[in-house]
């Protein structure tokens, strides 16, 4: 009986929390306001996710990119930049802008799916800050935040094939 209680009171907790008594407001974009911070700053926290990532294709989505298509003016079948879907935040407040000035942002990065990180690395170093086991329910939300639709890049009705070797 009294593990039934603990499991209640535990489910009513989340309910709680998810219902929004933490009186924050969750009714905006969590990630508005933030800048892009690029993947170095997402791996210092984020070590493991760092080193799968850069197994992955994303990784080298610019390294992959012919050079002719680096430019902004080379646009794919849907009309958008070839670039916009090889590097982070092109096109966005912040964003890649150009190769030196936006070093950080080569590639398709953690931001490039989750938005611009810089409110969620406040969030954290306040947490390690002041020593709290855990985010608030406001900062587990923006952690899994997904701002950007797979589809905007992987689009099955565009053949990349004409675009190959360079």
């Amino acid at each position: 009986m009294r593990r039934l209680m603990l499991l209640l009171a535990g489910l009513a907790g989340v309910l709680a929390l998810s219902a929004g008594v933490t009186g924050q407001d969750m009714s905006g974009n969590p990630t508005a306001g933030a800048t892009y911070i690029g993947v170095k700053a997402c791996k210092k926290c984020h070590i493991k996710e760092e080193r799968t990532w850069k197994k992955m294709k994303h990784a080298s989505a610019w390294e992959n990119l012919p050079e002719k298509y680096r430019d902004p003016s080379q646009k794919d079948d849907e009309g958008r930049a070839c670039i916009s879907c090889h590097v982070t935040g092109y096109g966005k407040d912040g964003g890649f802008v150009d190769p030196k000035a936006s070093e950080d942002l080569l590639a398709v990065q953690c931001e490039a799916c989750h938005g611009p990180g810089s409110k969620h690395r406040e969030a954290a170093q306040k947490v390690l800050d002041e020593k709290r086991e855990k985010f608030n329910e406001g900062e587990a939300k923006f952690i899994v935040e997904k701002t950007t639709n797979c589809a905007d890049c992987h689009n099955p009705h565009v053949s990349h094939e004409q675009y190959k070797g360079g």
